[in-house]
Order: structure tokens, then C-alpha cells, then sequence
């Protein structure tokens, strides 16, 4: 049997429309994979944040069972309730490396390995797997895979620091040096009064701490400062003891 013409230019006209939207789709998911590839190298260089890709209204959704994991509706209640507690964990940014992006329609996946330094001086090293949905060329959508013991860790981590020193008023008292030479001590109404070898108050002025530093003004004129870390004082390169 014999095809006729219309037939041929009929079935011609629906593989060139199924290639156009072929074409059409694999042009979008290679212009997602792009824009995601250029968000990951403009963050890992901290030109600008990789959440700047989210719309407003972003579900994000965190898997596993950790403190941290749930729906998040909205890039704000993400920030607020996620990202915001989770970074007040760390000393340093967290540090990302690509591993792979791939894309397919509007569902780009991307593989990342983040690392920083906590506020205990501990490494903290994640793998992560995101599956981000686009829409209009922003990310509506996000389904986070990670080792979520790691996220339980950095929560954990919070209840062991609970204070400051100065909210505890530890600072206050006697510190030494492993030598003895030097006994500085920090009085309640805010001065201190320090020894020297056999010379005692070599050195009496005003400190004020904040947080965990220590600022001096001596009463001669002579500024100088410190910082408190894991109990012990470090001051004008100098490492002072608590004496009990």
C-alpha cells in the first residue's frame, strides 16, 4: 500500500515537532545545569550566596531525622530556622567543592562536599546531595540528602557551650603562667593588677571583656588585648592558667 503525500508530510511535521520539544527541553535543562554550575563557582569564590538562586516561596526540605530536618516553607523560615542556627555552629564559612551536577527537564542534581571549623576547633565535613527543581530559572523546590549525624553533632555541640565567658563571670579571679613568672589577676569591679617575677602590681589598669575577649587599658596609657579559649587566656603573647 501506497503512503500518501499528505500522510508523509503529516507524519514529517510531528517528528520535527517531537524533535523541536525534545530540543526545547534539553536546551532548558542544560541552561538549569548552567545556572546552577555558575551559583556553585560564584559561592565557592564568596562572591555572592547560592541561596540567591531560591524564590521567596522555596519548599526546602531537609531529610533524616536530625534537629534539623523537616519542610521549610519559605526561603526565610530556611534561613531563620536552618541555615542561621546551623552557621552560628561554625567559626569559619562552610567551604564547598563540586563533586557532579547533572540535569534532566527541570530537576538539576547537585553533589557537594562542604567543610569548615566549629567553634570547638573540630572539623565538620558533610556530603551532600541536592535535588533542585526549577521553574522560570529559579529553584522552587529542594529535597537536601546529607549525613544528618553530622547536623546532630553541630546541635549537640550548642548545649555544651552554653555561656560565654563573660556571661559566666569566669574571667574572674587569678591567671598564671605555666612558669609562675607572671600572675594576672582579674578583679570584680573591673580592674586588674598584675606581678611580675618578684615585683608585684608591675601592671594595674581597666579590662573590659565581651563575649570571650578581653580589652586592657593599663594606667600608664598602653592598650593591649586578649581572648579566653577553651579556659585558657591568651594575652600579649603570653598563655595564662585559671588558678583554682
Amino acid at each position: 500500500m501506497k503512503t500518501s503525500i499528505a500522510t508523509q508530510l503529516f507524519t514529517s511535521m510531528l517528528l520535527l515537532l517531537g524533535n523541536t520539544a525534545c530540543s526545547q527541553e534539553m536546551n532548558q535543562a542544560e541552561r538549569n545545569k548552567n545556572t546552577v554550575k555558575l551559583a556553585f563557582e560564584k559561592w565557592t569564590t564568596s562572591e555572592s550566596s547560592f541561596f540567591d538562586l531560591l524564590t521567596n516561596n522555596v519548599e526546602w526540605t531537609v531529610t533524616g531525622k536530625s534537629p534539623y530536618s523537616g519542610v521549610y516553607k519559605g526561603k526565610n523560615d530556611f534561613i531563620q530556622k536552618a541555615v542561621i542556627p546551623i552557621t552560628s555552629k561554625l567559626k569559619t564559612n562552610i567551604k564547598p567543592a563540586l563533586i557532579a551536577i547533572t540535569a534532566e527537564d527541570d530537576v538539576v542534581w547537585l553533589n557537594w562536599k562542604g567543610t569548615a571549623t566549629t567553634i570547638t576547633d573540630e572539623t565538620y565535613e558533610n556530603h551532600y546531595a541536592w535535588m533542585l527543581i526549577f521553574k522560570n530559572d529559579s529553584i522552587v523546590k529542594v529535597t537536601a540528602f546529607l549525613d544528618t549525624y553530622e547536623l546532630s553533632k553541630l546541635k549537640d555541640m550548642s548545649n555544651n557551650i552554653i555561656e560565654t565567658i563573660e556571661e559566666s563571670k569566669a574571667y574572674i579571679g587569678m591567671w598564671v603562667t605555666e612558669d609562675g613568672n607572671i600572675r594576672h589577676e582579674l578583679l570584680p569591679n573591673k580592674r586588674y593588677d598584675e606581678a611580675r617575677g618578684n615585683k608585684k602590681s608591675a601592671y594595674q589598669g581597666d579590662y573590659k571583656v565581651i563575649g570571650n575577649h578581653i580589652d586592657y587599658k593599663d594606667d600608664t596609657g598602653f592598650t593591649a588585648d586578649g581572648e579566653f579559649k577553651n579556659g585558657i587566656l591568651y594575652h600579649a603573647g603570653m598563655i595564662l592558667y585559671k588558678e583554682n
